[in-house]
């Protein structure tokens, strides 16, 4: 089987030589100054600034109720009576009561335990 060519089109033929050439100059030329652009662009990345969220302990006395205690951390009251007695969760007893170590609250809630 052949196939015939379409009526007033001719199948594309290579440029000569020196056209190629032209064209490869020219393509060098946009790429160099392209790249000089992007030198005087480069900018050394810089960190994002950290944007620190308000101490939730700010305002705190320095013994907390265990039930504040677990609305700051986002846990049940039960959960967080569990925590202080096995001693994840710093406390304190005092006439009965279970209170929470602010100073040990802030370290758990701050990143990398710092204090504010």
């Amino acid at each position: 089987m052949t196939v015939s060519p379409i009526a007033g089109h001719r199948p594309p033929t290579a440029p000569p030589a020196a056209d190629l050439d032209l064209i490869r100059a020219e393509l060098r030329a946009v790429l160099a100054r392209l790249d000089d652009l992007a030198a005087v662009q480069r900018v050394t990345p810089t960190r994002p600034a950290t944007i620190l969220a308000p101490d939730p302990t700010a305002d705190l006395p320095p013994l907390v109720p265990v039930e504040r205690a677990a609305d700051l951390l986002g846990l049940s009251r039960s959960g967080a009576y569990r925590l202080a007695a096995s001693g994840e969760l710093p406390s304190r007893k005092l006439g009965g009561r279970v209170f929470i170590v602010t100073a040990g609250l802030r370290a758990i809630l701050t990143p990398d335990g710092a204090a504010a």
